[in-house]
């Protein structure tokens, strides 16, 4: 091989490597097939519903707006749950951790899944917790059940309410 052969070999090699595709996090590229395609030294990203190919050199707006938008072959449910995971999360502000708020929901999921309270005794239960959530203070089983009884109360209260309030003999 000749000395101009290899820069030749060479320059093609580093306008091969300046082209090569990142690591795919995007949701969108579900919607593409899973190998770019060279057209014109250009790679693009090929649509699986209608074949379009599109360049992906500058990210994933181009392929975002033509899922969302611009495809008339995707169906529409496909389209529709697209557009709900490309949306923000929670646009009322950053998480803030609710004491009390999660030990209600965590009465009412044991309420509804059956869960015996014996089971908030489990040595396995308070590492998983405090993994997920550590400012969540786990509770014992007679405070489970005391927070279930005053649920139960509170909505049998709710209930004889809205029955006398009922306008019948």
């Amino acid at each position: 091989m000749s000395t101009s052969e290899v820069s030749e070999s060479a320059d093609y090699m580093d306008e091969d490597m300046s082209q090569v595709p990142r690591v795919r996090r995007s949701k969108v590229w579900e919607h593409y097939e899973q190998d770019l395609v060279r057209i014109h030294g250009d790679l693009k990203a090929v649509c699986k519903y209608c074949g379009t190919q599109l360049h992906t050199k500058f990210g994933t707006t181009s392929l975002r707006t033509h899922i969302a938008e611009s495809c008339k072959s995707i169906e529409d449910g496909c389209r529709k749950n697209f557009l709900l995971t490309m949306k923000k999360t929670n646009s009322e502000g950053p998480f803030v951790f609710d004491q009390k708020v999660c030990r209600d929901l965590m009465v009412k999921f044991c309420i509804h899944a059956e869960i015996p309270f014996l089971k908030f005794e489990d040595p396995y239960l308070h590492p998983w917790i405090d993994s997920m959530q550590p400012a969540f203070q786990v509770m014992g089983r007679h405070t489970i059940r005391d927070d279930a009884m005053k649920m139960y109360k509170g909505m049998k209260k709710d209930i004889e309410v809205e029955l006398q309030n009922l306008d019948s003999r």
